[in-house]
């Protein structure tokens, strides 16, 4: 990122007042670090901040980016294990910035041999894939799941983190070129995330015994479909926010056959519950550093043409993670 800027929407809702405005840093207190940016990723979280769409109960909408890659600058008191001139991905309020300033807890260093851009594509998604799969569904070898939107930044790490666990792999994806990827990536079966069949789909690949996990980002009635293409004990881990916030009725009747629902806000456990998230990075530093996990593929676009960033986000059509870069 420019040193000395921050990116920010003056009016959310209007593109066209996204920019660069000069930054605020502050001294990074105890317990903390502060990290100059080097690259950022672009959630679509982001990108329903910057167009006034991003569910809020009170206050302002967080600032603009929630991960990123740099180069520790300046520790705080009481920091153990980070001194400056490590190297750290960054999960946190405010990454799309110069600098960041966050709790020491939040980064997570990178291999020395991994780019910045690369590792800017880690941590909103496989933070969010591994505590989806891991610590809510305890996904397990033999065990089938459903990942919607996986060409997107977490279905990707989401695919990765259900192939380590042994997982077989269903898909959805918004267009044919996607879903020919996942194909070709050897998912096992592949549906339009835009249609509802996936569920009749779901049940003829299983026999008609449905997935045992379902990874959610779709609203409105493919949260039903997902819930009744789950198997007995299946597990049902929602990402989304628009039923949510919307308070949408949900039937019970699927969750007759002993199923659990997961509502899952990473970015309010980044908030909250630090030595959590403290803990997912130690175990995901150890997959990365061996090799077991690898980057997402990503596009970088320079963040002075943030504005056709955020376009090209919220069209869909992009694969993987959009990283900014300085100019």
């Amino acid at each position: 990122m420019n040193p000395g800027t921050a990116l920010q929407v003056g009016t959310p809702g209007e593109l066209r007042t996204l920019g660069l405005v000069p930054q605020v840093r502050r001294d990074p207190g105890a317990g903390e670090v502060e990290v100059r940016v080097a690259a950022a990723g672009l959630n679509f979280a982001d990108v329903l901040v910057a167009f006034g769409l991003y569910p809020v109960e009170s206050g302002a909408p967080p600032a603009l980016g929630m991960d990123c890659a740099g180069v520790v600058e300046r520790v705080g008191e009481a920091v153990d294990g980070l001194r400056p001139g490590d190297r750290v991905a960054v999960v946190g309020d405010g990454c799309l910035a110069g600098h960041v300033t966050v709790a020491a807890e939040l980064t997570m260093r990178i291999p020395d041999a991994m780019g910045f851009t690369e590792a800017a594509t880690l941590p909103v998604a496989f933070l969010t894939a591994w505590y989806s799969l891991v610590r809510c569904a305890h996904l397990s070898p033999g065990e089938s799941v459903l990942i919607h939107s996986a060409t997107g930044g977490v279905g990707g790490a989401a695919v990765q983190v259900a192939r380590l666990r042994g997982a077989r792999v269903f898909a959805t994806a918004g267009t044919e070129e996607k879903r020919r990827h996942l194909h070709e990536q050897g998912v096992a079966a592949v549906w339009n995330s835009r249609a509802l069949d996936f569920g009749d789909g779901v049940r003829t690949a299983t026999d008609g015994h449905g997935v045992d996990v379902v990874l959610n980002s779709l609203p409105g009635q493919a949260w039903r479909a997902g819930l009744e293409a789950l198997a007995i004990q299946g597990r049902f881990l929602e990402l989304g926010k628009r039923d949510i916030y919307a308070d949408a009725a949900l039937g019970l009747f699927p969750f007759r056959r002993n199923i659990s629902l997961h509502s899952i806000d990473m970015m309010l456990l980044v908030r909250v519950c630090r030595s959590m998230i403290r803990d997912l990075n130690d175990e995901l530093a150890v997959l990365l550093a061996d090799g077991k996990l690898v980057p997402l593929p990503f596009v970088t676009i320079p963040v002075n043409q943030a504005q056709a960033a955020f376009r090209s986000m919220a069209s869909g059509r992009l694969m993987g993670k959009v990283v900014l870069t300085p100019e």
